[in-house]
């Protein structure tokens, strides 16, 4: 007992000096802000979109989003695929296209919540009504009006109506595929086998290069790439520094399409540009480009075009 009574007076003495003893209050645990049942990624309307160059189509519309929530302020990235009829022309057209600047809103009190793109992009408009789901109920409902006109004032498209939105995971694992390293170098084409395996998570933290303060983002891809067969590098880092408040980080996703700009290790620049092909998430079909700059790489455009990646 007397050395029980030592202790607790040498405690209280340290606390006296620290913040008092007795009858003062321990500090709060800070609190962590809830996630919200919003925050991930949503299938809007449609199968996957695809990303492909125009080609006849059948005026099926597709819409994928990327959500992020802190406190009531929704900002959101997405994709699309649809169709574009030109007035010279009967026929249909698919065209793939991207939100390059975010999408933002407000959750309102009563959890209903309002999406529209900015008013001075030209090139698409997208509006989004809906109702926050309750949390793990997967699925949420609104209206929506997207309209786009990607390849210029011949072709427009535009699709609206109700939608019931489906969640699909957010990105997290190793991928892991090969392919053929092309460099195309003074009329010279040379062809080079590959291996490639990405490690990526969604919801990496956000430079600000303004502020220089970060925070998580579920629109920001992070992680790390390793890499065989490139003449130049065999290592990267995934960049996740926000281009502009209003846009994109460098290494982002945009519902079922990601884009990684990974720093490699010899200070070149490898660019994954990939689409989550369905809702498991098991497959990447990619395409790589390099930096075609920087002396090792080669002085043309060099890609590796057609690239599955499996999650293993």
């Amino acid at each position: 007992m007397k050395i029980w009574a030592s202790l607790s007076f040498m405690a209280c003495g340290i606390g006296l000096f620290l913040s008092g003893c007795g009858g003062g209050s321990v500090p709060a645990a800070p609190v962590t802000p809830a996630v919200s049942s919003l925050a991930g990624n949503w299938l809007i309307t449609g199968p996957m979109p695809t990303y492909s160059f125009p080609l006849p189509g059948t005026g099926l519309f597709s819409l994928a989003m990327s959500f992020d929530v802190t406190n009531n302020n929704i900002t959101a990235s997405g994709y699309g695929s649809g169709f574009c009829a030109s007035p010279s022309s009967p026929s249909l057209y698919n065209e793939a296209f991207s939100f390059e600047s975010l999408t933002t809103g407000v959750i309102a009190t009563d959890e209903s919540f309002s999406l529209q793109s900015p008013q001075n992009i030209s090139d698409y408009s997208l509006s989004l009504q809906g109702k926050v789901p309750e949390m793990n109920a997967g699925q949420f409902a609104g209206t929506y009006a997207a309209t786009f006109n990607s390849i210029g004032s011949a072709c427009i498209g535009n699709s609206g109506g109700t939608y019931t939105a489906t969640s699909f995971p957010i990105v997290s694992g190793v991928y892991a595929g090969t392919g053929k390293f092309q460099s195309l170098t003074n009329g010279v084409l040379t062809v080079t086998p590959v291996t490639i395996e990405a490690t990526l998570r969604q919801g990496a933290a956000v430079l600000d290069p303004a502020t220089r303060l970060s925070k998580p983002s579920n629109i920001a891809i992070g992680g790390s790439i390793r890499v065989q067969g490139f003449p130049c590098f065999t290592s990267g880092i995934a960049n996740t520094t926000l281009f502009s408040p209003t846009k994109e980080p460098f290494s982002s996703i945009a519902g079922n399409i990601m884009r990684v700009s990974f720093t490699m290790n010899n200070g070149s620049t490898l660019i994954l540009t990939g689409a989550l092909t369905d809702a498991t998430e098991n497959h990447i079909s990619a395409l790589f480009s390099v930096d075609p700059f920087v002396q090792g790489c080669g002085a043309g455009s060099s890609i590796v075009p057609a690239v599955d990646l499996t999650r293993q």
